[in-house]
């Protein structure tokens, strides 16, 4: 199984969402079939420490699945979302299952 990372630390909403379409997409043309997504824990995490970062942090942990439950061409590519096991990430990260590219390229 080939798998690729993407992390989401610190991102605001919008950048964590244009950058995991491209991930997901890029993922999938490159025939990669589980993608692990760190968005963090958020209120826990060390961002806190950083008055620049947004306080709202735990708000990519659920608006980033969303956005992708939304997006119907990622959708179409999708095999399955779920959450992460504790050893890649528990609660602050979750997985994608790509749907097998069946193009030749």
């Amino acid at each position: 199984i080939s798998t690729k990372v993407i992390d989401l630390h610190g991102f605001t909403l919008d950048k964590a969402n244009k950058s995991i379409e491209k991930f997901i997409k890029n993922s999938f043309l490159e025939k990669v079939n589980k993608i692990i997504v760190i968005t963090g824990k958020g209120l826990h995490s060390q961002n806190e420490k950083d008055p620049y970062v947004s306080k709202k942090l735990s708000i990519l942990k659920y608006s980033v699945p969303e956005f992708i439950n939304k997006n119907i061409d990622l959708m179409k590519i999708i095999h399955e979302i779920k959450e992460a096991s504790i050893e890649d990430g528990g609660e602050g990260a979750f997985y994608i299952y790509l749907k097998k590219n069946k193009s030749t390229k």
